[in-house]
């Protein structure tokens, strides 16, 4: 009577603790970013991007350029073959970019962009509370030009 299907565990069961592994990152420090769509800048009328309905997102700060990117085709609905490009105050970031690296190193106005949670103030607190990001990171997208 012994049969093959026996020894595997039920799919319930398995989607029970692969539940519990997966957070996807949600217990991770969180970002806020504003993805802006870049105009057509003098490109030809059939390459134009357009701006998303919702642009504003909050993700893991362990998210990478290379999944924003795949965020945006998906809701832009662009072709597999269709390539864009993110940038950061004007400069093309690298696919492997995570959004914390982005945020420490390359976006600008980061000095003025944390609030206390107990009183509002900014950059310095005498109540010692924990600060937060009060403006959202900004990232443009754009199609990917080609220079070659």
């Amino acid at each position: 009577d012994e049969s093959p299907k026996a020894d595997k565990p039920k799919a319930d069961e398995e989607c029970d603790e692969n539940e519990e592994d997966k957070d996807y990152h949600r217990s991770d420090p969180q970002i806020a970013i504003c993805l802006d769509c870049l105009r057509n800048n003098g490109q030809s009328g059939d390459n134009v991007v357009k701006g998303l309905m919702k642009k504003f997102i909050r993700c893991s700060t362990r998210v990478t350029v290379g999944t924003i990117k795949k965020f945006l085709s998906l809701k832009l609905k662009l072709p597999s073959s269709y390539e864009l490009d993110v940038l950061c105050n004007g400069e093309i970031m690298g696919k492997d970019h995570t959004m914390e690296f982005i945020y420490m190193t390359r976006w600008r106005l980061r000095g003025e962009n944390f609030r206390c949670q107990n009183c509002s103030s900014s950059q310095v607190c005498s109540q010692d509370g924990t600060f937060y990001q009060s403006y959202p990171m900004v990232l443009q997208y754009r199609p990917r030009i080609d220079f070659g």
